[in-house]
């Protein structure tokens, strides 16, 4: 069957079942105006029903829209309209027999066969535990078992039409034209071994269920997990249903197999269209784990609450000191009940949480320096796809553990150690739990602190160690300019008044000595003035005689900018001086040359041993951090182990912000 013809069945079924439920509804109003409300079917134990079809109806839509192919999906409809079309049947008892006796036709046939409905329900309920998740048997031993089933469950059916037993209540006066007494009692022992045959086999269809879940792997596995929600209580119901029906109590009939057949619907639901895969060990086990141990807990008040009242009996104390006793004792047991039965569980139902954690806090108790933590998780969480970042310089940044700038997560876990993030735990969320992923990074907070204090160290070291290359290829550029200059300047005047004076002597003409030597006394003291600038250019005398306060007065005097100066600094280290010489020099160059300032403020102070530096220019700003020209200005300061801040918003000028350790 094609999925668009599959979709029309389904949708008509449930269309037909809703008809049928809503002739339920008027026929009890009915029942109702005629003073019959004691036949109204819809009481509080019929809702569960109803919640069973509700249940059954759209988990077989579900399945049969999205994989027309499977046969479960066909039984959850074929099911739910067994059930409901017990109500129509019931209110044609009601009114052909009871409240208008005989305005009905053959209500005695319509009685025999509503009576043996609830048959089916077993049957078609032990299939869909022996198809579950994927549409076939396990082996033919287990379709043998169905046809068994389903063979049993026609015959006890066909044989119940023809019973002489008296209908159950309210319609044990009605007459079943089909019974046969001649075959009775032994057409009613038959059909109740056939219906014991059938109950067997639902049991048995719960047990291929965990048998199947024992050979399965990876996602079937998880799979037939969902329906530990209906093989866990199988037994329960089952026996329920059948104490309630001999007891003859409709109610504990109604809530037992209503009750199952709600949850049946559900768990094989999920496990067919594969919902929640990687959640359903951790709602298994976190479910298990929680009953199992308010049952411990209210077993052990109970018993410490029985002792210490009989104690109080003998010795006349208040009974308040046994309920005292009893909430302390189970308050002191929670925890590592809690512990332990989690740790039982998880090594049953949630497996991987109890593999990822065995596997991780096996690796920490190795006392291995430099462990890879994050090949630690990927092994552990069997998850490719796991990074491990470690927070950044700025707020907002993650590096690796190489010091590195980490790659992007869709999902992650942030660890957190005494109230701080020490690291984040990337996954793949289509694969792995954030469950497990929270209990190992649990598990190994102070070990990623660790590693993220690594990651610093090593992140600073790779920052010293660029910084140095900058710096030698700075100083490299340097000694080449100089080179150039030399080349260019002094060294070409230098050598013009050599040749000059060589050839002025080799003419022998006095005149023409006496112009060479005037001439070579004005290139001699332009090179000498070029040397000089040059030399200042790398370490002024003002800055060697007067300290920073002289040699920033000297700069101010030849600026083309306009300086305000507020420097209330004293003699400080030659080295300090020169550095904070450099980033102002180079500030005011920025200014003039890329910002277009008219005006600058320089203020220098010290404080706290440090010597803070404040250069405010302007102009356009916009100014890049990582430019060359910047980026070397912090290396300087960072070589002194300084810091340098940059603020330079478009429009609002830039402002250089600098403080280098010294003793004032």
């Amino acid at each position: 069957m094609d999925a668009r013809r599959a979709r029309w069945v389904a949708t008509s079924v449930v269309t037909i079942e809703v008809a049928l439920l809503s002739v339920g509804l008027v026929s009890d109003r009915l029942l109702v105006r005629a003073g019959r409300a004691d036949l109204a079917s819809f009481g509080p134990d019929t809702w569960v029903l109803i919640l069973g079809i509700a249940s059954a109806a759209l988990v077989g839509v579900a399945i049969t829209r999205s994989q027309p192919w499977h046969p479960v999906g066909w039984l959850f409809l074929a099911l739910s309209a067994t059930i409901l079309v017990s109500g129509p049947l019931e209110a044609w008892i009601e009114w052909g027999s009871i409240v208008h006796p005989g305005s009905l036709p053959a209500t005695g046939v319509v009685a025999a066969v509503n009576d043996a409905t609830w048959i089916p329900w077993f049957v078609l309920v032990a299939l869909v535990l022996l198809l579950t998740p994927t549409g076939t048997f396990l082996s033919p031993r287990w379709r043998n078992l169905a046809r068994v089933v389903t063979a049993a469950g026609v015959v006890a059916f066909v044989l119940s039409l023809f019973k002489t037993d008296p209908f159950e209540r309210p319609f044990q006066d009605v007459e079943n034209p089909w019974a046969v007494p001649a075959i009775q009692p032994a057409a009613a022992w038959i059909e109740y071994g056939l219906v014991l045959v059938v109950a067997a086999g639902l049991v048995g269809a719960g047990l291929s269920l965990l048998l199947r879940w024992r050979r399965a792997r990876g996602e079937e596995r998880r799979q037939l997990l969902w329906l530990a929600l209906v093989v866990v209580p199988l037994p329960v119901f089952v026996v329920g249903a059948f104490v309630a029906a001999h007891a003859e109590s409709q109610a504990g009939t109604v809530l037992a197999t209503g009750g199952f057949v709600v949850l049946v619907p559900v768990a094989a639901g999920l496990s067919i269209t594969r919902y929640h895969l990687y959640d359903v060990e951790r709602v298994l086990a976190r479910t298990t784990t929680y009953v199992v141990l308010s049952l411990l807990l209210i077993g052990t008040y109970a018993l410490v609450v029985w002792f210490a009242a009989r104690g109080a009996q003998r010795w006349s104390t208040s009974p308040a000191i046994a309920a005292t006793l009893g909430a302390l004792a189970a308050a002191a047991i929670a925890a590592p009940a809690h512990r332990a039965i989690q740790d039982l569980i998880d090594r049953r139902f949630n497996r991987r949480r109890y593999e990822a954690v065995r596997l991780v806090g096996a690796e920490l108790a190795d006392q291995r320096a430099g462990r890879d933590l994050e090949a630690l998780f990927r092994r552990a969480l069997e998850d490719p796809a796991v990074t491990v970042a470690y927070p950044g310089p700025e707020p907002g940044t993650w590096v690796g553990g190489a010091g590195l700038p980490a790659p992007g997560m869709a999902a992650w876990h942030d660890v957190e150690r005494h109230g701080r993030i020490v690291a984040r735990v990337g996954f793949d969320a289509g694969r792995t739990d954030v469950e497990v992923v929270r209990a190992v990074a649990r598990l190994a907070a102070a070990e990623l602190d660790n590693a993220g204090l690594r990651a610093e160290l090593a992140r600073r070291l790779d920052d010293v160690e660029r910084s140095r290359r900058r710096l030698a290829d700075a100083q490299r550029d340097e000694r080449r300019r100089i080179e150039r200059d030399l080349h260019d300047g002094a060294q070409q005047r230098l050598l013009a008044m050599a040749f000059e004076l060589r050839s002025a002597d080799l003419s022998g003409d006095t005149e023409r000595m006496r112009s060479a030597l005037a001439a070579g006394a004005t290139a001699a003291q332009s090179a000498v003035r070029e040397l000089r600038e040059l030399a200042n250019g790398l370490h002024p005398a003002a800055l060697t005689d007067g300290g920073l306060p002289a040699a920033l007065d000297d700069l101010a005097r030849h600026s083309p900018l306009r300086l305000e100066l507020d420097v209330q600094v004293g003699r400080l280290d030659p080295a300090v001086e020169f550095t904070a010489w450099l980033v102002i020099g180079e500030a005011l160059v920025n200014a003039q040359k890329h910002s277009h300032a008219t005006r600058v403020r320089v203020g220098v102070a010290t404080q706290d041993l440090a010597l803070g530096i404040a250069v405010c220019d302007d102009g356009r700003g916009g100014a890049n951090p990582d430019g060359p020209g910047l980026r070397g200005m912090r290396d300087r300061v960072e070589a002194a182990g300084g810091t340098l801040e940059i603020v330079s918003g478009a429009g609002s000028g830039t402002t250089i912000r600098a403080e280098l350790p010294c003793v004032s």
